[in-house]
């Protein structure tokens, strides 16, 4: 059973990463927006992480999916790796604007989703996910039956999707808070305080 949690948790990081570039190619300025209303980044650093978040996460989505099909463990494991470092590196990000009062928009969807604590519980999530699959995959490849490999084909695209919809569910517009930018101007954005 130690294979069906492996492939589980390797399938919602990889889908959730081509959700995740998918909609940074839906709307291509939305993060590079997102960064720069936070006012936490540098604008050369800021277009930087713009341009390069997106290529990254393809390209772990597409080194993901190619381990998955083919059982190239050290592979996977390698890409469950480094996408627990991009994880844990997003919701470091989040919870630090938060915690400097700064608001937003997420930038990790086309909707103009609020930044918010939910977002950074995601990405923890996510990463602890990451790390957890890229231990299981440690463990030998995974070998399904006809009936896992059904439910992993079912599971993995619905905990993904709810786990990508986690911050809009949980989205309170009735909270309002005032948010300033870098430059000091006020934003339309609301989003609980940070815990």
């Amino acid at each position: 059973m130690i294979s069906f949690y492996g492939g589980l948790t390797a399938s919602i990081v990889v889908l959730t990463l081509f959700i995740g570039v998918g909609a940074h190619a839906a709307r291509r300025a939305a993060l590079d927006e997102a960064l720069r209303a936070h006012g936490v980044l540098d604008p050369r650093l800021r277009r930087f992480a713009a341009a390069v978040v997106p290529f990254v996460e393809g390209a772990l989505g597409v080194g993901g999916a190619a381990a998955l099909l083919t059982g190239h463990q050290r592979g996977l494991q390698a890409v469950l790796a480094v996408g627990a470092a991009l994880f844990g590196l997003y919701a470091g990000y989040t919870r630090h604007v938060l915690a400097l009062g700064r608001g937003g928009p997420c930038g990790c969807s086309h909707q103009d989703l609020p930044l918010s604590r939910w977002v950074t519980r995601r990405a923890v999530a996510l990463a602890g996910l990451a790390l957890a699959g890229a231990a299981l995959a440690g463990a030998g490849p995974v070998q399904l039956s006809a009936a896992e490999l059904v439910t992993l084909l079912l599971a993995a695209p619905a905990c993904t999707v709810l786990l990508w919809s986690l911050p809009a569910a949980m989205h309170e517009p009735t909270e309002t808070t005032v948010h300033r930018t870098a430059e000091g101007v006020s934003t339309r954005w609301t989003s609980p305080p940070a815990l």
